[in-house]
């Protein structure tokens, strides 16, 4: 829970109305260590008609003005043009980006290679057809396929629960939110995972905050399935760490992961005898924990 105060309020009368213009202070150290984020409301009677908050981690140090100063400016300013030219505050302006509507799935296969038929692409085929065998629902992002744009470490999500961001990411927010299971394939890039994975789990962080700052917490069981061109453990160290950051971020349970090496010998995943039944295995064991659970 986070702590919250009144700094500041402001009646207004006008030809429109009473305004009302608050600002409020939350303490989000339970988040990040130090943050606090400061949001002015702007109400007409009891409906707010505009937002705008700013939180401490969004100022970078050395800042002409720091967080709480912005707030208090901007709630003068405000006060002042609601003052001046009320009209313009009769209806709502709230500044947000709803995740699309639709069904849903219950298991979420993010293939993070971008080679669309490579071995990754071919595990996560198999995910998705055990899926079907045990008839639940499930879908596959091929993420090499998608417009997702790297974070830019705006922390907008954490002043208003949404990313600022036009690209395809939304409907894999919503996805993951509404998962049961979530399973990661992907090769290994120089020691780790591939960047258009990794601009995903970086975009995460909206996720993250929508469960922090609303509540939405996921409730998900993950799944790692890496393939590597070397032989050993070795290669897998940066690319279990990064998914395990990722789905301990989330609060998602991850399972033992499958980690697959000396491709660049062996080629082809579908080549190595009873791989695709471990993987299989693997993913049912998650899917028959999801039905007990």
């Amino acid at each position: 829970m986070t702590e919250s105060a009144t700094e500041n309020t402001r009646s207004i009368e006008t030809p429109e109305g009473t305004f009302t213009i608050r600002l409020v202070s939350e303490n989000l150290g339970g988040i990040y260590p130090g943050m606090i984020r400061y949001t002015v409301e702007v109400l007409r009677d009891t409906e707010t008609v505009y937002t705008y908050a700013i939180n401490s981690y969004e100022v970078p140090p050395g800042s002409l003005f720091d967080t709480r100063e912005v707030a208090e400016i901007v709630f003068s300013r405000l006060t002042h043009d609601v003052a001046s030219r009320p009209h313009t505050y009769t209806r709502p302006r709230l500044f947000t980006r709803p995740l699309p509507g639709g069904s849903t799935t219950a298991v979420v296969i993010l293939q993070g290679s971008p080679r669309r038929f490579g071995n990754s692409a071919k595990i996560a085929s198999w995910c998705d057809d055990e899926a079907a065998r045990a008839g639940i629902s499930s879908r596959v992002f091929y993420l090499q396929e998608m417009d997702i744009k790297t974070c830019i470490g705006c922390y907008t999500c954490y002043d208003y629960g949404y990313c600022p961001i036009d690209d395809d990411m939304p409907g894999i927010i919503r996805a993951l939110e509404a998962a049961s299971i979530i399973v990661v394939c992907t090769p290994v890039y120089t020691g780790t995972v591939p960047a258009g994975l990794k601009a995903v789990i970086d975009r995460c962080q909206w996720l993250h905050a929508r469960e922090k700052v609303l509540g939405r917490e996921v409730h998900a069981k993950g799944l790692l399935v890496a393939v590597a061109g070397r032989r050993g453990d070795e290669p897998f160290v940066c690319v279990t760490r990064v998914v395990g950051m990722f789905m301990e971020n989330l609060g998602i349970r991850p399972a033992e992961p499958v980690l697959i090496g000396d491709l660049d010998r062996v080629r082809d995943v579908g080549s190595i005898e009873g791989l695709e039944d471990s993987v299989r295995t693997a993913l049912r064991a998650q899917i028959e924990g999801r039905e007990e659970s």
